[in-house]
C-alpha cells in the first residue's frame, strides 16, 4: 500500500470516528414451649463459642485483552505469540486477531474493539497519530528485515555499480531503501518496477535483475526453491541499527486508565522476545504452530538469521534516540510529512512502559 493510500484511508477512518448480607436473629421466649422446655431443663448452661473463620484471598480476576495483527499470520507475529503464552500464566489472556493490513488494526483500536495492535510500521502509526488516532508506540519487536539482495555472482554492495535493481513501485518503501543504498555507495543503478517481494526474488533467480530489496523471510523461503541464487549483502537492520520499523502500538486512553496492566503486557513482550533469542527450540516449536504451512527447516534457518543478525533485540529497541532517528529517517525519505526538529516524540511514543519493564527485568 502506498503512503498516499495509507494517508487517505486513515483520514477517512478518523472522520468516521468523529461522527459518531447475612442477617442475624436472637431466640425469643416464644420458642421455649413443649419439648424445648425439657431441653432447657437438662441443658442448664450453654456457651456458644464464636465460629472459627478462615480468610481466603480471592484469586485475581483474569484480564482479557484483544490484539490485532496488521497482516495475516507471519514471522513478525512470533514475538507477540511468545509474549501471550507467558502472560497467560499470570492471568492476562490476549486474543490475537489477524486482519488485512495495519490501517484496519489501527481502526480496531480507534473504535475500542482492541487494546493492542501488532505488526504496525512506525511510518504508518505516525501518520495515524497525525490524522488524530489516539494510539501510542510502546516497543519494537524487531529491526527492519528488508534485505539488500543480489544474484550469486556479486559478493559486495560496491560491485553493483551500474546494475539493475528491482523495486516494488515508485512510492514504495523498497524504492526508498534502494535510493538509500544507491546514494550511500554511489552505485548509479537502474531501477525496474517489479511488484511483489516473491516476484522480485524469482526475477533475481532468473537473472532478470541484478539486485533488489526483499524481505528476509521471503529470501529464506525461496532459497529452498532456488538454491544458491541469492546473496544477502546486508539487512536494513544491520545497516541502520537505530532504525525501528515493526512495532507494538496501544490504545493511549486504555494505557492511561490501566497503567499496571499495560506495564505487565510490555514486560511480557520483552520476556517473550528474550525467550525466542535464548531458546531456539521454543522459537521453532512456536513458529511451526503459528505457521504450519511453512517448511520447518526454513523456519529454523530464519530463527538463526534473526538471532545472528541482531534483528531481535532483547531490550525492545525503542528509546528516545532510536525514535528520533526513525522519525528523521522517514521524514527525509518523504514517508511522513513532519518536521523532525519540531516533533514532540511523546506525541507518538511511550518510553516509560518499556523503561520500567527493563528496570524490572534488567537490561541486556
Amino acid at each position: 500500500m502506498s503512503i498516499k493510500q495509507t494517508t487517505r484511508r486513515l483520514a477517512m477512518l478518523v472522520a468516521l470516528i468523529l461522527v459518531a448480607g447475612a442477617c442475624g436473629g436472637t431466640e425469643t421466649a416464644e420458642t421455649t414451649a413443649g419439648t424445648n422446655t425439657t431441653q432447657a431443663a437438662t441443658e442448664t448452661t450453654q456457651t456458644t463459642a464464636p465460629a472459627e473463620t478462615t480468610t481466603t484471598e480471592a484469586a485475581p480476576e483474569p484480564v482479557n485483552l484483544i490484539a490485532v495483527h496488521g497482516s495475516s499470520p507471519d514471522f513478525i507475529a512470533l514475538v507477540p505469540a511468545a509474549a501471550w503464552t507467558i502472560l497467560a500464566e499470570s492471568g492476562i489472556n490476549v486474543e490475537q486477531q489477524y486482519v488485512e493490513d495495519a490501517t484496519i488494526a489501527i481502526q480496531a483500536m480507534v473504535q475500542g474493539e482492541a487494546q493492542i495492535a501488532t505488526n504496525i510500521g512506525v511510518n504508518v502509526g505516525l501518520i495515524a497519530v497525525e490524522e488524530g488516532a489516539p494510539i501510542v508506540d510502546v516497543m519494537a519487536t524487531q529491526r527492519p528485515t528488508w534485505a539488500f539482495v543480489s544474484r550469486d555472482e556479486f559478493s559486495t554492495i560496491e560491485e553493483l555499480k551500474g546494475a539493475t535493481v528491482g523495486v516494488h513501485s515508485e512510492t514504495s518503501f523498497t524504492k526508498a531503501l534502494a535510493d538509500f543504498y544507491d546514494e550511500q555507495y554511489d552505485l548509479g543503478m537502474t531501477q525496474l518496477i517489479v511488484p511483489g517481494s516473491e516476484v522480485r526474488a524469482e526475477a533475481l533467480a532468473n537473472d532478470q535483475i541484478d539486485a533488489s530489496v526483499i524481505d528476509l523471510p521471503d529470501i529464506v523461503r525461496l532459497s529452498a526453491t532456488y538454491p544458491g541464487s541469492f546473496v544477502v549483502l546486508e539487512t536494513v537492520g544491520e545497516t541502520l541499527p537505530m532504525l525501528i520499523e515493526q512495532d507494538i502500538w496501544m490504545d493511549r486512553g486504555w494505557v492511561e486508565e490501566n497503567p499496571e496492566v499495560a506495564l505487565q503486557v510490555v514486560t511480557g513482550l520483552v520476556e517473550g522476545l528474550r525467550k525466542l533469542i535464548d531458546d531456539p527450540e521454543f522459537a521453532l516449536n512456536l513458529a511451526t504452530e503459528l505457521l504450519p504451512d511453512e517448511d520447518p527447516a526454513s523456519l529454523e534457518e530464519l530463527i538463526t538469521e534473526y538471532a545472528s543478525r541482531g534483528l531481535w533485540d532483547p531490550n525492545g529497541i525503542l528509546t528516545e534516540e532510536t525514535a528520533a532517528f526513525t522519525v528523521d529517517f522517514f521524514a527525509e525519505l518523504g514517508e511522513i510529512e513532519v518536521d523532525p526538529a519540531a516533533v514532540d516524540l511523546n506525541d507518538y511514543f511511550n518510553f516509560d512502559l518499556l523503561g520500567s519493564a527493563l528496570e524490572a527485568l534488567g537490561r541486556r
